[in-house]
């Protein structure tokens, strides 16, 4: 206690063991913080002990609390005393009308109505107690939604940190999985929902934190594996170190993490068109991406096309033919396979629209020519998760990374690879046969693939068993334990319900509506191409789209199993209907 109205804390993060169980180095000089909480009463007295405040007759009293730490203030205490100054003489209702219009202008931009809205008057806990024992309840899907985008809102802003596993509620000294960035699925998933459900610029900590990890993997590309560009690793964290952090290969090395981060760059240009934002942001990255693979890739001796060895599929193993053992590396896994083509393809028309013509270039544009698919089919139909036909150790393991280039990327389509397409379905058929999605970010992967499927039911039976397998009271995504990203990623799940526009020069309004939301409607979700869309829809039928382009162009609209082409001029709303 100091003085009669503030406490104040000190402490350093300690570790008594490493990060994982392979490092026995303890970390005995973290992060040094302060936390201050000062007292505003009216009435009675405040009385100070030696470690606490004791409140006396006290009417009405105010708490600030303000807490800095040394990876962002040299001087925490300064730090503090500038806070409260700030906070002086404003009354808990002033700092809370702040606070709402300033989350309310990212907040308000998007809105959605599905319905079921009788149920409102009923405690959360009560609703999700019904929806575990099987009632439907479509107004929770659109709060748990709208969830999704609060919690963004409130721990990804210009000048933080990216959301980590646990965004800003960890609630442990010693977080699970240390509250880090796993680069394999987690961290990608916690950014999906951003440009589609108009909060783009809260990409902006995703990129500060990628451009570290870019800077900081060249140098590990150089001296781990001698070649240019750079490498990013499966895991890594606040310090942003890009070295392999384990000594097992089936989760700790991924070779296909650093492209996968590269499509977030990729993406969220082709969402905005900022040809700035490609030119200074998304293609220096890019560029650094794909000349490590370049020169990662060997070629394969059974057919002299280009692999990337040695090679895993992110936290699964296949059984070894000779020994019956669980491995994981082998030639050429899907994911990486995919994840390649998808950097050489984005490299190369970045490159095209930037007017970039080098060296680089013209290797990368070879390479892919001879670069071995990523999508090869299995004697059954299923798409192979490595080189070969292997027998695998988990046939319903939590991970689709062998779907990588289906969801979240873009290389398979209905109408242009209806095979592959076709595959997909019998490839998620057998992992759900065999028990998988068993956790909470898992199954919104599924609600994802289930909507690119256009397959409305499937995804909405799996935002079912979200609810009911997944939820906790507070509507926290349990892994378990808590793990933010199935929260992300339901809400990118349901966007892709409504609205997609990954398929060049095409926007798929309502792909995958399920019976469930049978009228509805939506204000404010983006397309690719600088697209914002809003949609009606009585009875599964679209009733009326607006459609506003920040460009002149052309776009081909999908809905009903119709299509028709539609000329776009700049700042020009067109209302569409049937």
């Amino acid at each position: 206690a100091v003085g009669q109205n503030m406490l104040i804390m000190e402490g350093r993060v300690t570790q008594s063991e490493g990060a994982f169980r392979s490092e026995p180095m303890p970390i005995e000089q973290g992060v040094t913080f302060e936390s201050r909480l000062r007292i505003v009463n009216e009435g009675g007295e405040v009385v100070a002990a030696e470690d606490h405040l004791e409140l006396k007759g006290v009417s009405k009293a105010t708490f600030y609390l303000v807490s800095n730490s040394s990876f962002y203030e040299e001087d925490v205490s300064a730090a503090n005393d500038r806070d409260l100054a700030k906070l002086e003489g404003k009354s808990y209702e002033v700092l809370a009308q702040k606070h709402e219009t300033d989350f309310a202008t990212y907040y308000d931009r998007l809105t959605l109505d599905l319905g079921g809205t009788e149920l409102d008057t009923l405690p959360t806990d009560v609703r999700l107690a019904r929806m575990k024992e099987g009632q439907l309840d479509v107004g929770m899907e659109t709060l748990l939604f709208q969830y999704g985008r609060y919690l963004l809102i409130s721990s990804s802003r210009v000048g933080t940190n990216p959301a980590n596993l646990q965004g800003l509620w960890n609630e442990h000294i010693k977080a699970p999985w240390n509250a880090d960035y796993h680069l394999n699925i987690n961290l990608q998933m916690n950014y999906w929902l951003a440009d589609v459900t108009g909060l783009g610029e809260l990409n902006a900590p995703l990129f500060d934190y990628v451009d570290r990890l870019v800077a900081n993997g060249k140098v590990t590309a150089e001296r781990n594996f001698g070649m240019r560009g750079t490498f990013l690793p499966h895991a890594t964290d606040l310090w942003a170190p890009t070295w392999l952090r384990a000594p097992t290969a089936y989760w700790s090395c991924s070779v296909g993490a650093g492209g996968w981060m590269m499509q977030h760059y990729w993406q969220h240009f082709a969402f905005t068109a900022d040809t700035t934002f490609l030119r200074e942001r998304a293609f220096p990255a890019i560029q650094e991406s794909a000349a490590f693979y370049n020169d990662w890739l060997i070629k394969d001796p059974r057919d002299d096309s280009f692999i990337s060895a040695p090679s895993t599929s992110p936290e699964n193993r296949f059984l070894d033919p000779f020994s019956n053992d669980p491995v994981s590396t082998c030639l050429g896994s899907a994911m990486d396979q995919q994840v390649i083509a998808e950097v050489f393809d984005n490299y190369l028309e970045a490159a095209k629209i930037l007017g970039v013509s080098n060296d680089l270039t013209q290797q990368v544009a070879a390479k892919r020519q001879v670069l071995r698919p990523g999508f090869v089919l299995g004697k059954d139909g299923r798409v192979l998760e490595w080189d070969r036909e292997y027998k695998e150790h988990e046939p319903g393991h939590r991970h689709m990374s062998h779907l990588y280039g289906f969801h979240p990327g873009v290389q398979v389509t209905k109408k242009e690879t209806p095979e592959l397409f076709d595959a997909v379905r019998k490839t998620l058929d057998y992992r759900l046969d065999n028990g998988g999605a068993g956790t909470g970010w898992s199954r919104a992967w599924l609600i994802n693939c289930s909507a690119r499927l256009l397959d409305g039911e499937m995804a909405h039976e799996h935002i079912q068993l979200l609810f009911r397998k997944s939820m906790s009271i507070n509507l926290f995504d349990m892994h378990p334990p808590f793990q933010i990203d199935g929260n992300f990623g339901f809400t990118a799940g349901v966007t892709e319900m409504l609205l997609q526009s990954h398929e060049p020069g095409q926007i798929r309004l309502l792909p995958a509506l399920p019976k469930a939301w049978g009228s509805g409607s939506v204000r404010g979700l983006k397309a690719r191409g600088g697209l914002t869309v809003d949609l009606a829809w009585e009875n599964g039928a679209l009733t009326e789209a607006k459609i506003l382009p920040t460009y002149d162009g052309q776009v081909n609209v999908a809905v009903g199993g119709e299509e028709r082409e539609i000329d776009l001029l700049a700042g020009q709303e067109l209302l569409f209907r049937l």
